[in-house]
């Protein structure tokens, strides 16, 4: 029989600690909000329009890891039960 193949959230809320989750959390708050506007500075397309957009929603690109640092935290509460 085949291994089923795990996501990656499946292994930040099972197999990971948390701090890993929170550390992805902070690095895609950073290159969202600093990094990704000075990428495309120039370019009048598509591109240039949403890398300048990206420092307004990188809240929500962090929310991401950081709901699955609350779920890795319930889940190691949970089993210690």
């Amino acid at each position: 029989m085949s291994r089923r193949e795990e996501s990656i959230p499946h292994m930040l809320v099972y197999d990971a600690p948390w701090w890993v989750s929170a550390l992805l959390a902070g690095v895609v708050y950073y290159l969202m909000r600093w990094v990704a506007p000075t990428l495309y500075q120039d370019d009048t397309l598509m591109m240039g329009h949403i890398m300048r957009a990206m420092p307004k929603v990188a809240w929500m690109g962090a929310m991401v890891p950081l709901c699955l640092t609350g779920l890795n935290l319930l889940v190691r509460f949970l089993r210690r039960k």
